[in-house]
């Protein structure tokens, strides 16, 4: 599945190598010769190319036509990390902060390390180790010594058990020992370290370091997070749907996705889950979309409008429509450029109905085959308004 769909291809740099060569028509504008304060000036309606221009401006047609919608539902949503792709890093046991090695933003590996800290009661572990592991050598040696001793009858079984009740429990403070430094984070132990009152913390998993908390020289304790880590490739984005369209929603349907932060750039993710209970206050229940995100152009805690496809109170429909692409917002209104000559674009307003996906119903405004500019379009608005503020100059 494709994570990402752009509705606009078109270069938007050639914009200024082309106006040079364009020609623009259009109506005329009555009005007064200096247009003063609040004064209205009419829309040009008309944009005519020379085919230098029409060449370079590279631009994409469709047909408006008859066809069959199933009306998308859109509903606003919010993303937010997947609870297993995060992680919140903190040390076990208190200390201080000795050095910091990422920053926000950073991407990490899993088991990189991220923080090293100094620890009192961790050196202490080591040292209790270290005295226990000693204890254990002394204990076994007297042991076997015995063992020896009682085999030729030059001692008592008395005093072999005796050495042997040593042994054991020299044996259990070297378990006891491992299990503190383990409750530390610290597992199969060796040989000490050279410095071993410090510990590193490390990530559990890969991603972005999303907040930082920890400095060099703060103390810092078993409950204090340092450091978050945030997995990207994947987020989940949160909605909800309202009972009365409950229905139409269902696992596995496909939803575009759009955000404030990046317009005209659609993300494509799916229905994983809709939640069996239903929110009293709002009426609504949750519905969880799982959406891909490789090249990490969305964050946790952007809101987005969820277009969830094939779902909505009406019945896929025979309606008129053209690519939404073609939709340019003018004066306030809708309008789309008609092609009506090789180079000549007529300016139409037009009234929409529901949006499918990339199409969009049209209401009034077009016929069956007109033919209107898709990829390309936002040029032609640009140059459109260039020629009424020059007019309205003039």
């Amino acid at each position: 599945m494709n994570a990402i769909e752009t509705r606009s291809s078109s270069p938007v740099l050639l914009l200024a190598a082309v106006l040079t060569a364009m020609g623009c028509g259009g109506t005329d504008v009555e009005g007064p010769e200096e247009a003063g304060e609040g004064a209205v000036v009419e829309i040009t309606d008309r944009v005519e190319l020379t085919p230098a221009a029409l060449a370079s401006l590279r631009l994409s047609y469709a047909q408006a036509e008859i066809m069959e919608l199933a009306p998308s539902l859109e509903v606003p949503a919010e993303l937010v990390p997947v609870p297993d792709r995060r992680a919140s890093v903190g040390s076990r046991v208190s200390g201080r902060v000795l050095k910091v090695l990422v920053n926000t933003g950073d991407r990490v590996a899993a088991h990189q390390p991220l923080i090293h800290i100094e620890s009192a009661d961790v050196g202490r572990a080591w040292a209790d180790l270290i005295s226990a592991r000693a204890r254990e050598s002394v204990a076994r040696q007297a042991r076997d010594r015995q063992e020896q001793l009682v085999g030729s009858g030059v001692t008592s079984v008395r005093s072999f058990e005796e050495a042997e009740g040593e042994f054991l429990i020299a044996e259990a403070e070297v378990r006891a020992a491992l299990t503190r430094l383990a409750t530390y984070g610290i597992t199969g132990p060796g040989d000490p370290p050279l410095d071993p009152a410090r510990i590193t913390l490390r990530s559990p998993v890969q991603g972005t370091v999303a907040r930082r908390s920890a400095h060099v020289g703060d103390w810092v304790d078993p409950t204090d997070v340092l450091i978050e880590v945030i997995d990207l490739d994947e987020l989940w984005l949160e909605a909800a749907v309202y009972e009365r369209e409950m229905r139409f929603v269902d696992l596995g349907q496909a939803v575009q996705v759009e955000v404030r932060a990046l317009p005209g750039t659609v993300f494509i993710g799916e229905v994983e889950r809709v939640e069996g209970v239903l929110d009293e206050d709002t009426r609504s229940v949750g519905v969880r979309i799982v959406l891909p995100n490789p090249e990490h152009l969305l964050r946790p805690g952007m809101f987005a409008t969820a277009s969830i496809q094939g779902t909505h109170a009406h019945e896929p429909s025979t309606l008129l429509a053209v690519p939404w692409a073609a939709v340019q917002e003018i004066d306030e209104h809708n309008a789309v450029f008609v092609r009506v000559a090789e180079g000549a674009f007529e300016l139409r307003s037009v009234h929409t109905g529901e949006r499918a996906g990339d199409f969009v119903e049209i209401l009034t405004g077009l016929e069956p085959g007109d033919e209107v500019v898709t990829d390309g379009s936002f040029l032609l608005k640009g140059q459109l308004l260039r020629s009424t503020l020059a007019e309205e100059e003039g």
